[in-house]
């Protein structure tokens, strides 16, 4: 199986998806979701998706609304709201679909990541396996890790700009009301519903979601969990010297492939 998908959100904004198979023995379910300002194509998402692959998986990977992908919307309205909407809206329709499993495997990255522990805190019962890689944990941690200067600038003009990693020259604008909307998704509280087994794997040069925030969601979750911190990587598996992608992210996949593989 590989198709490519179009649905209508809630908020009436089409979002695109890609549903993928090796072969039709598929017998398991996976979500993928990209992080702020990504998409279902960037490198470490695909090798996410890969790792749920090899190990027999059917894989849903999307690009949300407000990002960069093939899905509507403009960046400098995302928000933590429109994340976790677009994952439920793409697995109310999943349901509808005759390949549907459950209990099914999230997986994300950053913002995405985020959305996914979410959702996993609040229906634990409908998720197997979660590999929530660098996912960012609340606003005061989240804002911990900006310079203070450029922080109140931030809010004070209602956006930041932010170049963008695979588009050089480009800037994006992202409105305050993404970082505002985070006070009301601290993982934190409801880290003890994590029951399922967990995955992190985070770069030891990760700015945003630096391996010690990573420490204090995994001190929370009750059950099986495993932190995997990546030497010299940053936040979306480049070389933090070259911001080049190399056997670090083949690295990451390892990883994550021998995780769900073992869980599987």
């Amino acid at each position: 199986m590989n198709t490519k998908q179009t649905i209508t959100n809630r908020a009436g904004l089409k979002i695109v998806m890609v549903i993928e198979s090796q072969d039709d023995t598929a017998d398991k379910l996976a979500f993928v979701a990209h992080g702020q300002k990504g998409s279902k194509d960037q490198p470490h998402i695909q090798a996410f998706a890969r790792a749920f692959l090899d190990n027999g998986y059917i894989v849903v990977r999307f690009d949300a609304t407000h990002s960069v992908g093939e899905s509507e919307g403009d960046l400098f309205d995302v928000t933590y709201d429109t994340y976790i909407s677009d994952l439920e809206d793409v697995i109310e329709w999943a349901r509808t679909q005759d390949w549907f499993k459950q209990p099914f495997a999230l997986s994300g990255h950053s913002m995405g990541a985020q959305s996914t522990a979410w959702y996993a805190e609040h229906h634990p019962e409908e998720v197997s396996l979660l590999a929530t890689m660098a996912p960012v944990i609340n606003y005061e941690l989240l804002s911990s890790t900006m310079d203070p200067n450029e922080f109140e600038l931030y809010k004070q003009r209602g956006y930041k700009e932010s170049p963008s990693s695979s588009r050089p020259g480009v800037v994006h604008k992202i409105g305050w009301a993404c970082q505002e909307s985070l006070k009301k998704f601290d993982l934190l509280p409801l880290a003890h519903n994590l029951t399922m087994p967990v995955l992190d794997i985070v770069g030891s040069q990760d700015e945003p979601c630096p391996p010690a925030h990573q420490e204090l969601l995994m001190q929370k979750i009750p059950g099986e969990k495993e932190l995997i911190v990546v030497d010299g990587l940053q936040h979306s598996y480049r070389n933090a010297k070259t911001d080049q992608i190399d056997d670090g992210l083949a690295k990451v996949e390892t990883e994550m492939t021998t995780w769900v593989r073992k869980h599987s």
